[in-house]
């Protein structure tokens, strides 16, 4: 009771400054009308996205929502701030909304790729809005128990851990590819500004209101969320085959990834810059109290800095994108944090520390929206989901990673010394960045396309779970052309092992002249179809094409399906009837 009375005092204390993120917070939801308009002319421009009123609702109810998970988030602390070992629940409470990301991401990306992503969405705001309706009448009666409060933290992190990956994905058929970056620099916003106005809502009203109020208030937010979703009619991807299994969609975005060296190369670039940044998110709190000798006033103004910068960097993303290259925009955004970090090593005045950290928060949301935009124009629509999942762990995990590892540092060094080492490892990777640039992804059309050859129709079609099938490609070449051949074959074998093959080999009959054999197999003749109908892009085809062309004519294709398989009901039938008639 004591200390919910002196955390109650401090919020009094803080109206003043709360109100005024709060307050921020509605003017600039109640602008983006006006940004959009203003963007309507200029498709450069940061606000650009808004133009489209389907991302335009959607992205306002995202921040809607995350406004609420932070108020829950407060309000959630709130009533464990009094009980015996506060400091560990909290901890716990963190760890519980943080961790099902990192275990239910990628499977919650193949669900997005094998189901529909608008009514997956649907469905896990409903049960999130069960969730806060639930949590609140729990808190009304006050029977809440720190356990069950652990255990809904969990269920709403897991919420949040399904819907990312389908929102990813959904973005791309929401706004032209040109203007992905943007959209991911708005998600940017987004997430800083509910940093900011969410604590501020919730610190005003769970003082006068209870902490019930900030759960009621999240599930309102998901339940508008849930309208919007309803009224959205994104693109239609029609089905050709029947729904991809959960086992094999899992399999087939690893290895996606797994044989996607584009995309291994973005996910790197962003540890390189998160492994080392987290260090300044990690440490903040103990820099402000301990060298700053700041009060929570302070250190929610320096996080405010940090929020002002990054929606100052998503203002100025786009013109950097016109002016620079992206290998000169991550140079920039990686120098500019290197020194923010370096002033703070070195500075004792908090007005200092204040104003160099807008320019982190610019830094930080270049770097990310630029690693953003990549990932998401680089993987085709039919593995998207599962390619964000798996960049989403790759983020979080290295966030949390590197805020354990500069923690750990800082009990050993100090802090001041450990932002000097997180700068130096910063420093050495925007040099690694530099000389291992991005792949340049602009010529990489991600539009279906008939794999090369059309593979003949079979008399009888075997059953989708028939397998595995092994595919022999025969071709001939002229001896001036086989080292050429052989290096662009290289490349084919990438790609049909992203898109399904296994065990792929290119070999010489002996004996032979001018010849070359290629074969790969397939899980299923199901597998085979997707491998040649759905999973093939422009991209993949033009890497065929390459080598095709160094070769006397296209290859001589054959299939074998393993003995015994089974055929489908309808081929049973067919063969019958052809049978009677004979």
């Amino acid at each position: 009771m004591v200390a919910a009375m002196v955390t109650a005092s401090r919020i009094r204390t803080l109206e003043p400054v709360v109100l005024i993120p709060a307050c921020c917070g509605g003017l600039f939801i109640v602008g983006v009308q006006t940004a959009a308009s203003e963007a309507s002319g200029s498709a450069s421009s940061a606000w650009a996205p808004l133009r489209s009123g389907a991302f335009r609702a959607v992205w306002l109810m995202t921040l809607a929502v995350n406004i609420g998970n932070w108020m829950q988030a407060v309000g959630a602390q709130w009533l464990v701030v009094g009980a015996p070992q506060a400091d560990v629940l909290i901890a716990l409470q963190q760890a519980a909304g943080m961790l099902p990301m990192l275990l239910v991401a990628v499977p919650a990306g193949v669900m997005a790729d094998i189901l529909d992503r608008r009514r997956l969405i649907i469905g896990v705001q409903l049960c999130t809005m069960a969730i806060c309706a639930g949590l609140t009448m729990v808190t009304l009666d006050g029977a809440v128990h720190p356990g069950v409060l652990l255990a809904m933290q969990f269920a709403l992190g897991i919420s949040v851990a399904l819907s990312v990956p389908a929102l990813g994905a959904l973005t791309p058929d929401l706004v032209p590819g040109s203007q992905l970056t943007q959209a991911a620099a708005l998600g940017s916003i987004s997430m800083n500004v509910a940093r900011a106005v969410g604590p501020a809502i919730a610190g005003l009203l769970i003082p006068r209101m209870g902490p019930a109020s900030v759960f009621a208030a999240d599930g309102l937010a998901v339940a508008m969320f849930i309208v919007v979703m309803l009224r959205l009619r994104p693109a239609h991807r029609p089905a050709t085959h029947r729904p991809e299994r959960f086992a094999s969609g899992l399999r087939a975005g690893a290895r996606y990834v797994r044989h996607a060296p584009v995309v291994q190369r973005i996910m790197l670039h962003a540890l390189l810059f998160l492994l080392p940044a987290s260090a300044l998110w990690a440490l903040l709190p103990m820099f402000a109290s301990r060298h700053l000798h700041l009060s929570v006033v302070g250190y929610g103004i320096l996080l405010a800095a940090l929020g002002v910068g990054a929606i100052l960097g998503a203002l100025v993303q786009p013109r950097l994108r016109a002016a620079l290259c992206g290998r000169r925009i991550a140079l920039a955004a990686g120098a500019t944090y290197v020194c923010v970090i370096l002033v703070l090593a070195s500075v004792q005045q908090p007005i200092v520390a204040a104003a160099a950290l807008v320019p982190a928060g610019i830094a930080w949301v270049v770097a990310l929206a630029h690693v953003n935009a990549e990932v998401q124009n680089v993987l085709p629509a039919w593995v998207r989901a599962r390619g964000l999942a798996v960049y989403q762990v790759v983020i979080f995990g290295g966030q949390g990673v590197g805020a354990l590892a500069w923690g750990f540092c800082s009990s050993q060094i100090g802090t001041r010394w450990t932002f000097v080492a997180a700068a130096g490892c910063l420093a050495a990777g925007v040099w690694a960045a530099w000389h291992r640039p991005l792949h340049d992804t602009t010529r990489m059309s991600h539009h279906p396309a008939a794999m090369y050859p059309e593979h003949p129709a079979v008399e009888v079609e075997p059953h989708p779970d028939a397998g595995p099938v092994l595919v022999v490609c025969k071709y001939q070449v002229a001896e001036a052309d086989e080292d050429a051949f052989v290096a662009a074959m290289h490349d084919v074998g990438r790609s049909r092992q992203r898109t399904g093959g296994n065990g792929w080999r290119l070999s010489r009959p002996l004996g032979t002249a001018g010849e070359f054999v290629e074969t790969y197999a397939l899980l299923s003749w199901d597998e085979h179809q997707r491998h040649i109908h759905d999973r093939n892009t422009t991209w993949e085809k033009s890497l065929q094409d390459r080598a095709a062309s160094l070769a006397a004519g296209p290859p001589r294709v054959e299939r074998f399906v393993a003995p015994g398989a089974p055929v489908s009901a309808d081929d049973v039938r067919a063969l019958d009837l052809v049978s009677a008639t004979a």
